[in-house]
């Protein structure tokens, strides 16, 4: 089972943004030994990240019982495991995952975990923050931030799997200086496999330049380690002997998250083309025929792997469910534009919504008519934005957020008046047979000044925070409350 354990460098080998927030709350009460004191610490994480949280208390035989599990984990493992040991999971997981508990109890110090889920419905690499805690009474217990990567293999499987390319995912290893000590392999499609002389089953979790004769190549590695560190993309041809066998490859390298796609494609016959052309000067006109036409069935290649790698770029960048823009795409995306308000002095607002007591969708008629419910309202909130400008994104759950440039509060107060009424006017269709009302809540907040999109971000979830303290099924704005015009 893949796995890595972190002490060191935390926030910088992180891939969720929440993690350095949670080190730096956890950092302002952390007692040495002890962890953090248990009782404030959990009552100022659940109010943000409950839903990506568990909490564990030590069972005082060497096992674990969960006090709490977040809502988003349970949708992506297809089920809760509140009440549970730890030592009902698969027992390879269960040993890593108990060690890296007592460890950081014993060190009172945080770590940061990656690794492969054994079971689980849709993800292969979950990362996790484990902070130690003490109660006032001198119980235990770990807080657990927990968050699948943006990483899917069986994604990689069927879009690649089709490819006469080889392709493999590889990801970076660093020391406590961040430095790359190696490289892990992710997935490998079964051409990747043949190239390199290996099973397909066989390569996976193996140390790329023991399994991967090509990365041999000190030139080879450097260029990984370039691609990987400098975020661009490479390709280059190599040449390496297989049981007797010289094979040209052309490889292209593509980061991804910190790590590497490879493709590979067998240009062999090519190159030895090349090389007869030199040497067949009477026949000179068919091979410059033969050499285009390889050309062509290359380009033909190169362009679909190229149009693969875009889709992997826009899964990356979207959430599954919806295909809105995930939090991460959205926060890039908003901050490039701020800069361009901020250029042009013009105004930029934001909305946050949030579907209220969603739960009870669930609980009341499942998990399907509840991922139904979600996509039903992303479209509904597509068509009352301007596509060409504004931004939507989907931030986990049943909350949304969307980015108004070049709007202001007046203007940005009567696009969440639309939302909501757009709510009241129409059922959500939940199934074939089934469509729901629902109402939601909105915080809406204008830009003020220089101020960075965290603290944007940060007001209007406040205002969307009295929202639903106030009633629900209301929109409140991050300032003086303004009034909207029928």
């Amino acid at each position: 089972m893949y796995q890595e354990v972190h002490t060191q460098n935390i926030a910088e080998r992180a891939h969720a943004p929440e993690v350095a927030e949670l080190l730096r709350r956890f950092g302002l009460c952390a007692l040495a030994e002890a962890g953090a004191p248990y009782e404030p610490l959990v009552q100022d994480l659940m109010a943000d990240f409950g839903e990506d949280l568990m909490v564990l208390a030590p069972a005082g035989d060497g096992d674990y019982v969960y006090r709490h599990f977040g809502r988003e984990i349970i949708r992506y493992i297809g089920g809760s495991r509140l009440g549970e040991r730890l030592s009902q999971m698969p027992p390879q997981v269960a040993r890593f995952t108990a060690d890296c508990y007592d460890r950081a109890l014993a060190d009172g110090k945080p770590a940061y975990t990656v690794h492969r889920a054994l079971t689980s419905v849709r993800v292969s690499l979950w990362e996790r923050l484990i902070l130690p805690t003490t109660a006032a009474n001198g119980d235990r217990f770990v807080i657990v931030f927990s968050r699948p990567l943006q990483f899917r293999e069986e994604l990689l499987a069927t879009v690649l799997d089709t490819s006469p390319c080889g392709i493999l995912a590889l990801r970076a290893v660093r020391d406590d200086e961040g430095n790359i000590e190696r490289a892990i392999i992710i997935t490998a499609n079964r051409r990747a496999a043949v190239i390199a002389g290996h099973d397909d089953e066989r390569l996976l979790d193996t140390d790329a330049r023991t399994s991967l004769p090509f990365l041999a190549d000190n030139m080879v590695w450097r260029r990984c380690l370039y691609a990987i560190e400098l975020r661009r993309n490479d390709m280059f041809e190599s040449c390496f002997t297989v049981n007797g066998r010289e094979i040209w490859l052309q490889l292209a390298l593509a980061p991804l998250g910190d790590g590497l796609v490879i493709t590979l494609t067998d240009v062999s016959e090519l190159m030895i083309a090349n090389l007869t052309l030199q040497s067949r000067a009477a026949t000179l006109a068919l091979e410059i025929g033969r050499e285009r036409a390889t050309r062509r069935a290359l380009s033909d290649e190169i362009g679909q792997r190229e149009e693969r790698e875009q889709e992997l770029r826009r899964l990356a960048e979207t959430d599954p469910l919806t295909t809105l823009l995930n939090r991460r795409s959205f926060t890039e995306k908003a901050n490039a534009e701020i800069q361009a308000c901020e250029e042009d002095g013009d105004d930029a607002s934001l909305i946050i919504v949030d579907i209220d007591h969603f739960k009870k969708v669930n609980d009341s008629h499942g998990h399907p008519a509840g991922d139904a419910v979600i996509r039903a309202f992303a479209d509904l909130l597509l068509g009352l934005v301007r596509l060409d400008r504004d931004l939507v994104g989907r931030f986990g759950g049943e909350e949304f957020a969307v980015f108004l440039p070049r709007t202001g509060a007046t203007a940005a107060m009567r696009i969440a008046q639309r939302i909501k009424d757009a709510l009241a006017l129409r059922e959500l269709p939940a199934s074939e047979t089934l469509s729901l009302r629902v109402t939601a809540s909105l915080g809406v907040a204008t830009r003020e000044g220089d101020e960075s999109f965290a603290d944007f971000f940060e007001r209007a979830d406040g205002a969307l925070y009295r929202a639903k303290h106030e009633g629900r099924d209301c929109i409140r704005f991050a300032g003086v409350d303004i009034a909207v015009a029928a």
